[in-house]
């Protein structure tokens, strides 16, 4: 009968990706990290959206699911067109630049990912061997940043500590080295970057909630770590606050010190509830006055 237990058939896991992709298991995701020269310059860096340049080093981020890449696969290998785009889709890697790398993913995500030294990412062998030592710069650099972060609140509980100045110390010397390992020139001139470079030290100085506030006076993007905040406000300062975005009106336009790009990543319509992209990009835009 309907009722037997012996006939009843449990419901799938998930939705279906289509008609034509059979269900799939939502599953724990596997990271996969890779480095290399890139081979055109084609690729687009995730993290700023500028194109990244041709021989230039390149980090890649590929996440998985190996339960479901292998049913996505195992369906495309019959011919369906949909479920090889997909399969596509799902494997494809994400590059970054070498300088922001680092800003892909928060502090947190960063040390519960990445391996513990990037010899183990794919590629690094066939790397020059003053690449590879920039690389682990970047890569311990990453890693003394994150466990900054997840131990401020006991630095901040032992201030007056012997122990407690010493972690304080080390931590500012961990983010100076991020910070200048990930510091470039770009498309500024040698003497605007210079000055660049002075701003961002005296504002380092400053504290998170005092940098945000002079950011919200802009009507700037006042989330990331407090070196990011740093470099927006010296940006800022010297070449102007960056406007809403021209084409959606809405989205906060970023720019890249690195290829000179504008572009808009989108915004969160409040009233739908949804967050919807935009495909804004231009080398060039009127910034606005910036107020100290």
């Amino acid at each position: 009968s309907a009722h037997n237990p012996q006939n009843y058939t449990s419901p799938p896991l998930s939705r279906p990706l289509s008609r034509k992709v059979p269900y799939l298991q939502v599953m724990p995701k596997a990271d996969r990290f890779s480095v290399e020269y890139a081979k055109s310059s084609m690729a687009t860096c995730r993290v700023c959206m500028a194109k990244i340049a041709k021989q230039s080093l390149r980090i890649g981020h590929t996440q998985s699911d190996l339960e479901n890449d292998a049913a996505l696969a195992e369906t495309a290998a019959t011919g369906k067109d949909e479920a090889k785009r997909l399969q596509a889709v799902a494997g494809a890697t994400r590059w970054h630049h070498f300088e922001c790398f680092p800003r892909m993913k928060g502090t947190k995500w960063m040390s519960a990912h990445l391996p513990e030294s990037p010899k183990k990412l794919e590629g690094y062998s066939a790397l020059q061997t003053g690449d590879k030592k920039q690389l682990e710069k970047l890569w311990k650099a990453i890693l003394q940043s994150s466990q900054q972060t997840s131990g401020k609140r006991k630095a901040q509980e032992m201030t007056t500590d012997g122990a407690g100045k010493s972690k304080a110390k080390a931590d500012k010397v961990a983010a100076s080295r991020l910070s200048k390992l990930t510091s470039v020139q770009g498309v500024l001139k040698a003497g605007h970057f210079q000055k660049l470079q002075r701003l961002e030290g005296q504002l380092s100085l400053k504290t998170s909630a005092q940098l945000q506030a002079e950011l919200a006076k802009n009507s700037q993007v006042r989330t990331g770590t407090k070196d990011e905040l740093v470099q927006r406000v010296a940006e800022g300062r010297l070449l102007g606050a960056l406007p809403p975005c021209p084409k959606c009106e809405h989205g906060q336009v970023h720019w890249s010190r690195l290829g000179g790009w504008f572009s808009c990543p989108g915004y969160f319509d409040k009233e739908a509830k949804v967050r919807k992209r935009c495909g804004f990009r231009s080398m060039k835009l009127q910034r606005l006055s910036w107020r100290e």
